[in-house]
C-alpha cells in the first residue's frame, strides 16, 4: 500500500507540473502573439501572402508609421469580416516593417448620441474618409441601421494618409461589394503606404493652352493626382502668348531665332515628364503642338488622351428642350492618332446600359434612363487595369476603332453593351424624347449596333505621322520609338459634379447617391502607363472568393449558433469524463 500510495503522489505530482508547463507554453505563446504575427496561406492563389512590391514599401517605413482602422464597433456579419481581413493584413504588413507599423482599432461613435454622432461623420466626410450605413436584417421584423466608417489613416513623419476600403456600388448587392472591397484591401494599404514613404514625386505634365478641362470640373482628380505625383500644366500651344511667357527674355535677345527657341524650350519642359494629359481640348491642336506632343513620344514618354471628338455640354440643356451635338473638329489630333493606330469617330453612343438623371415627370420628381450616359460593365478581366473593376460612368461618349500597325498591340478598356446605338454628329439631342424612347418598343429594337469601344490602350513601337512633312526640328526628329498610350473618346470620364463650389467626387453621382468607378479607372490607367512603384502587380493577383449562401444561413442561423456554443462544451466533458475513467482505472489497480 505505501509503494502503491508513492506511486501515486509521483504520477500526480508529474501531471501537475504538466499543467504548470502546458499553461506557461499557452502565456508564453500569446505573449509572443502580441509582437510576432504569422499565418499559413493554404489559399490556392496565395490570397493572404503580400506581393514583393508590399513588402517593399512596410519595409521603407525608417520611423514609427501609426495605421488607424476606423471599422469597429458592433458590425452585420459582412462588415465583420471586412474588418478582420483589413486586421490581418495589417499584421502582415506589420511583420515586414520590423515593428515600425503600430495598428489601433478604432470606434469613433461609442458611446455618442445622435447628435455627436452626426457631428463626427460630417467632420469625417470632410476629411475624406467615407461614412456607409450598414444595415442589416435579424428578422422580418426588424432591420438594424448603424453608420460605420470603414476607413482609415496613416500617420508618418507629420503627415496624414486617408483609405477608404470599401465603396458602395449601386449595381452590386453589399455581399457583393464587400468581397470586391476585400480583393483590393492590399492595393489600397500599399497605396497610402507608398503616400507615405515616396520621397521624391514623379512629374506628369498636363497640356494646357486649347481649352482643355483643368479647373474646378476636373478639380477632384487633381487632388487625388497630386498625392501620388507631381502635376503640373503647360502650354503647348505657340500661338498663344502664354507658351511663351517662361521663355520671354531668351525669346526677346534672339527675335530671329524666337519659333526655334520657343519649340526646344518646350520640348525640353516636357521631356522629363513620365507622362502627357491631355483632358478635354474644345479646340484642335496645331501641327506644332502634335509634333512636340509625338517627338515627347517616341523618346519613351507616355500619354493619356480624354477626348470629345462631338462636343455637347448637359448645362445646355437647362433652358433648351433639344441641343445640337456639333462635331468637334479636331482634325490634327485624329490624323496623329489615325497613324498610332486609333480611329476617333465624331459621334454619340446610346446604350439600354446607361445611368439614370433626375426629370420632372408630371408633379414628382423621378430618376430615368439616359441612354446617352452608358455605363461600361463589360470589362476585359484579363487586362489588370479593368480586373476587378466596378462601372465607369460615361457622359455623352464617342467611340473609336482600333487600326491594325505594325508594331503595335491594342487592348480594349472600355466597351460598352449590345444594345447600342451610334448618332453620327451634328446631331440634335431630344432631352424630354430621349426619356420617351426609352418605352418605344419600335426604337428600342433599334438599340441593336453592338459593343462600341470607348477606351483603347495602345503600345509597341510607334511611327511618326511627321516622317513625310516638314519636320519642326530635323537635327533632332526621331521617325520611331517605344511608348504607351490611353485614348478615351469621352472628354467627362474625370469630371467632377459641383454645387456651391463643392467638388464631389470623381464618378460619384450626387442625384443617385452612387460612386462609380470613374477614379479608379482613370488611376489604374495612370499607374500601368507610369506604374513606379509595381503596384500594378498587386491588382493583377487572382482572388477566389467563395460566398455564402445567405438564404441557406439564413434558414440555418440557430442550428449552427447552438452547434458553435454546444459542441465545444460536450466536448469537453467527454474528454473529462473518458480522462477520468481512464484515470481511475489505471490507478487503483
Amino acid at each position: 500500500m505505501v509503494m502503491l500510495s508513492k506511486k501515486s503522489q509521483s504520477v500526480k505530482r508529474l501531471s501537475y507540473m504538466d499543467w504548470v508547463i502546458a499553461v506557461a507554453a499557452i502565456i508564453l505563446v500569446n505573449t509572443l502573439g502580441n509582437f510576432y504575427y504569422a499565418r499559413l496561406d493554404l489559399t490556392k492563389e496565395n490570397r493572404h501572402t503580400l506581393s514583393e512590391t508590399s513588402k517593399d514599401l512596410a519595409e521603407k517605413l525608417d520611423e514609427t508609421c501609426i495605421f488607424k482602422l476606423y471599422l469597429a464597433g458592433e458590425l452585420s456579419s459582412n462588415f465583420q469580416q471586412l474588418q478582420n481581413e483589413i486586421r490581418d493584413k495589417a499584421y502582415e504588413f506589420r511583420n515586414f516593417s520590423q515593428g515600425k507599423l503600430e495598428i489601433e482599432i478604432i470606434d469613433p461613435l461609442a458611446g455618442k448620441d445622435k447628435k455627436e454622432v452626426a457631428k463626427i461623420l460630417e467632420d469625417f466626410s470632410r476629411k475624406g474618409l467615407k461614412p456607409v450605413r450598414d444595415i442589416e436584417t435579424e428578422n422580418a421584423d426588424e432591420t438594424r441601421i448603424k453608420f460605420l466608417i470603414p476607413s482609415a489613416e496613416f500617420e508618418y513623419r507629420g503627415k496624414t494618409v486617408i483609405i477608404n476600403f470599401f465603396d458602395e456600388d449601386g449595381n452590386i448587392n453589399i455581399a457583393e461589394a464587400i468581397n470586391k472591397s476585400i480583393k483590393s484591401i492590399e492595393y489600397e494599404f500599399a497605396n497610402g503606404l507608398r503616400q507615405c514613404v515616396v520621397k521624391k514625386k514623379k512629374r506628369i505634365v498636363v497640356v494646357d493652352g486649347s481649352k482643355e478641362t483643368i479647373g474646378a470640373q476636373v478639380g477632384y482628380f487633381a487632388s487625388e493626382l497630386n498625392k501620388y505625383y507631381e502635376v503640373e500644366s503647360v502650354n503647348l500651344n505657340i500661338n498663344n502668348p502664354d507658351a511663351g511667357r517662361p521663355f520671354l527674355d531668351r525669346l526677346q535677345r534672339q527675335p530671329d531665332s524666337a519659333a526655334f527657341i520657343l519649340m526646344n524650350s518646350l520640348k525640353r519642359r516636357i521631356a522629363d515628364a513620365e507622362m502627357l494629359l491631355m483632358v478635354k481640348p474644345q479646340e484642335d491642336y496645331s501641327m506644332a503642338e502634335m509634333y512636340l506632343i509625338d517627338q515627347y513620344m517616341l523618346n519613351g514618354g507616355k500619354a493619356m488622351w480624354l477626348l470629345d471628338a462631338a462636343h455637347i455640354e448637359m448645362d445646355s440643356f437647362r433652358n433648351r428642350s433639344s441641343v445640337v451635338a456639333m462635331n468637334g473638329n479636331l482634325e490634327n489630333i485624329k490624323q496623329s492618332l489615325f497613324s498610332y493606330g486609333i480611329g476617333l469617330n465624331s459621334n454619340l453612343v446610346q446604350d439600354i446600359n446607361c445611368n439614370k438623371i433626375p426629370i420632372y415627370n408630371g408633379q414628382r420628381m423621378d430618376n430615368l434612363n439616359f441612354m446617352y450616359f452608358p455605363l461600361f460593365t463589360d470589362h476585359n478581366e484579363d487586362h489588370v487595369i479593368t480586373k476587378n473593376l466596378g462601372a465607369v460612368w460615361g457622359q455623352f461618349s464617342g467611340t473609336i476603332r482600333p487600326k491594325k500597325r505594325k508594331g503595335l498591340k491594342f487592348t480594349p478598356l472600355l466597351r460598352t453593351s449590345k444594345r447600342t446605338r451610334v448618332v453620327q454628329a451634328p446631331a440634335t439631342v431630344e432631352f424630354v424624347t430621349s426619356f420617351l424612347q426609352n418605352k418605344r418598343p419600335e426604337y428600342l429594337a433599334t438599340m441593336n449596333e453592338g459593343r462600341k469601344f470607348a477606351a483603347m490602350l495602345v503600345e509597341g513601337t510607334f511611327k511618326s505621322p511627321f516622317i513625310n512633312q516638314k519636320k519642326f526640328d530635323e537635327k533632332n526628329f526621331k521617325a520611331t520609338g517605344k511608348s504607351k498610350m490611353i485614348v478615351i473618346s469621352d472628354g467627362d470620364i474625370m469630371s467632377n459634379q459641383v454645387s456651391q463650389g463643392k467638388a464631389f467626387p470623381t464618378g460619384y453621382d450626387r442625384y443617385n447617391k452612387i460612386t462609380y468607378a470613374n477614379k479608379k479607372f482613370l488611376l489604374n490607367c495612370i499607374d500601368y502607363l507610369i506604374d513606379d512603384n509595381g503596384l500594378i502587380e498587386i491588382r493583377a493577383k487572382d482572388y477566389s472568393l467563395r460566398l455564402l449562401n445567405q438564404a441557406k444561413v439564413k434558414s440555418e442561423k440557430s442550428f449552427w449558433q447552438a452547434l458553435n456554443v454546444g459542441l465545444p462544451i460536450i466536448l469537453i466533458f467527454l474528454f473529462g469524463g473518458i480522462n477520468y475513467l481512464i484515470r481511475r482505472r489505471k490507478y487503483t489497480r
